[in-house]
């Protein structure tokens, strides 16, 4: 039963890593915190569910696909129109700018779907394997499968790539990457419709395991901030840890507990943090911008 509750903790753990990493993103190239995160996972489960599968009937995978690129051209539009014209403004303001954002998400999800919450049954929501004495299930698996895959993926396409190369040269220093004849809002635009990949990652992967509603996204966009600043604020596989990591801990913790406290502990695992290491598990040398 515990290895079962471990298992089930990874796989949410897994969820939270792609907010993070999302997060991560962002505040490296643009040094902006996105708190538009979670809203852009309610956004991409109820565009994959109510509209892909629902309402055009495509099959899963196809509209998953076409899920992510309705967030990623979503993620650009808002760092092209909205992002771009903030940059000589504090950063208090860009940050302001991405919670109305998430807000018009949330509301213009609930105007177009409804306020109603959708029950999703496909994928492999029903699908259980038995490993040893453990029951899985499939979804689980392809959580862990796509955080894995997303992982080597990305460590990849950052060290190897001139695309890559070009988005970590903007993180690093934005005005001399101009100088350097850089398209600096090209890669910025990137790099929020990366971010927003991930969070449509973690909204249709989240979809078949609760009800897709326009506060679903709310408390594990929170979730996924927390793990950023456990793994080490800016750090990108600190996020995937811390992810794992606050998982894994609330999971536990519920089930020896009680599952009323799940999100308090969450919130206490942060604070206990926050006092003893608040650097993080794997600090960043730029986390002091935070």
């Amino acid at each position: 039963m515990l290895n079962q509750v471990i298992f089930s903790g990874l796989a949410m753990g897994g969820i939270y890593a792609l907010v993070a990493l999302g997060y991560v993103f962002v505040w490296n190239t643009m040094s902006v915190v996105n708190f538009a995160a979670g809203e852009f996972v309610t956004f991409a489960a109820f565009v994959f569910v109510a509209t892909f599968v629902t309402q055009l009937d495509w099959p899963y995978g196809l509209a998953a696909i076409g899920a992510m690129a309705v967030m990623a051209m979503l993620g650009a539009a808002f760092a092209r129109v909205v992002f771009a014209r903030l940059q000589s403004q504090r950063v208090l303001v860009a940050i302001i700018a991405t919670v109305g954002f998430g807000i018009f998400l949330k509301e213009l999800a609930r105007i177009i779907w409804g306020p109603e919450p959708i029950l999703y049954t496909g994928g492999f929501s029903a699908d259980m394997l038995q490993v040893g004495d453990v029951r899985v299930g499939k979804q689980q698996l392809l959580i862990l499968a796509v955080v894995v895959a997303v992982t080597v993926l990305q460590h990849y396409f950052f060290t190897r790539t001139m695309a890559g190369k070009v988005m970590r040269a903007v993180a690093l220093d934005r005005d001399t990457a101009a100088l350097m004849g850089i398209p600096v809002q090209t890669v910025l635009a990137r790099t929020f419709a990366y971010a927003s990949v991930l969070s449509a990652l973690a909204g249709i992967l989240l979809a078949p395991r609760f009800f897709v509603t326009t506060e679903m996204g709310t408390m594990v966009g929170l979730k996924g901030f927390v793990a950023m600043i456990i793994g080490g604020f800016g750090s990108v596989p600190g996020a995937i840890l811390g992810g794992v990591l606050l998982g894994v801990v609330e999971n536990l913790a519920a089930f020896g507990i009680s599952s009323t406290y799940k999100d308090a502990i969450a919130f206490a695992l942060l604070l206990v943090f926050l006092v003893v290491r608040p650097e993080g598990i794997l600090p960043e040398r730029t986390a002091d911008r935070a």
